[in-house]
């Protein structure tokens, strides 16, 4: 009896005196580092797969490099194609014409001369792919593979030797060799299951021509070009580059500038070009809201700004069910039975919420703004659009 009353007693001294020391004494949570994402856990609403609460993410240094936002004139992919056969198929294969032409031709290049052939295992595809600047002969590429005949399946394939031809139809590379990825299909007598495209892989190709991308200085210059063209960025990247080599960049228009190559880089162009690409600016991002209707996803730049408005939404659900009842006559009445149509509607209308948006809203405000609202894709689209209407969206609005 003595040994609990003390162990009580330790534990009232321990709850009452020790513990409140021990928390004021541990250090405070951090405060949220600007620039993370406003996630939907911040507010007080659920994020389900009919209502997704948007998030914003704003980069902490804007600044990027010249190499990852231009690229220098002729120094670009080539693209090359052609048509093949894929062997091994585990009776997945095309039973198509053009499977069956493609065999036959295919065998009687070899001296084998078929009336008819069995293509369960075999499939017409088409090769796809990109060679890049400055491949060298022996190098190897990925390209596509895709069925080009009714084959459910190119999984455990292998494609034969198949010639990749340029726009000029000159032979570029070799695809032969496995097929890689794709997905997986399987059948049964009442139903089928398929996870991701069983009818796309890759294979491997070697580069048997080299292409000629040309001289890319012309008259002591290169050009180079802006993968988004915007002003402000040409201009800073002439002024970046000629606060290192003066009066040696300047800008033609909004995605292209002419830069002339000092007498030192003559003969070492690649590092020049490296030095270039080496330069930090920060490129101007033009005020736009990008919406894709068919996925409800919505992107915009942080220099999109709403101006101040007084937005009101709500939600109205309307269910209809149909429910037939049969009129059946009398016995003695002759009649025949009925079946008569009956359609109930119910409008269920919830009480509409008023915000007011202030003047100058950026982006993580309205994110903010938009969780707290908790309204679906769709009704998102329709905000947009009415605040560009109204005038209140300073920002070019894209529809998809």
């Amino acid at each position: 009896m003595h040994f609990r009353i003390r162990s009580l007693a330790c534990i009232a001294i321990w709850s009452v005196a020790i513990l409140p020391v021990i928390v004021a004494a541990q250090p405070p949570l951090p405060p949220p580092v600007a620039g993370r994402a406003i996630t939907p856990q911040q507010t007080a609403v659920s994020n389900t797969a009919s209502m997704r609460a948007p998030t914003f993410v704003e980069n902490l240094d804007p600044s990027v490099r010249v190499k990852d936002i231009t690229f220098v004139q002729g120094d670009r992919i080539n693209h090359v194609s052609g048509e093949g056969l894929v062997f091994g198929l585990s009776g997945t294969g095309g039973k198509s014409e053009q499977t069956q032409s493609l065999a036959t031709n295919y065998y009687l290049r070899r001296g084998i001369q078929l009336t008819k052939v069995d293509t369960k295992n075999m499939s017409a595809v088409l090769v796809s792919g990109k060679i890049p600047a400055y491949a060298r002969k022996g190098e190897t590429i990925l390209v596509n593979v895709s069925v080009a005949d009714d084959a459910s399946s190119l999984r455990g394939g292998t494609l034969h030797q198949t010639a990749l031809r340029g726009i000029d139809d000159e032979i570029y590379a070799i695809a032969q060799g496995p097929i890689i990825g794709g997905g997986v299909s399987a059948q049964g007598d009442a139903g089928s299951v398929t996870k991701n495209h069983p009818t796309v892989g890759v294979c491997e190709a070697i580069v048997e021509r080299e292409i000629n991308c040309g001289d890319i200085i012309r008259n002591g210059k290169i050009r180079l070009i802006l993968r988004n063209k915007a002003y402000s960025t040409a201009t800073q990247i002439a002024n970046a580059l000629n606060g290192i080599f003066p009066n040696h960049a300047r800008a033609l228009d909004s995605g292209t500038l002419d830069i002339f190559v000092p007498r030192t880089f003559q003969q070492n162009l690649p590092a020049f070009i490296s030095t270039i690409g080496d330069l930090r600016v920060r490129p101007d991002q033009p005020a736009r809201v990008v919406i894709n209707q068919k996925t409800g996803t919505i992107v915009m730049g942080h220099s999109v700004k709403i101006s101040r408005v007084l937005f009101a939404s709500e939600n109205i659900v309307i269910a209809t069910s149909e429910s037939p009842i049969a009129s059946q006559p009398n016995a003695l009445a002759g009649g025949q039975t009925a079946v008569l149509p009956r359609t109930a509607i119910d409008i269920v209308e919830s009480g509409g919420t008023y915000n007011v948006w202030r003047e100058g809203l950026t982006v993580g405000d309205l994110a903010t703004a938009l969780n707290t609202l908790a309204v679906s894709p769709n009704t998102l689209i329709n905000i947009f659009t009415s605040l560009r209407n109204q005038g209140a969206l300073q920002a070019e609005l894209i529809i998809e």
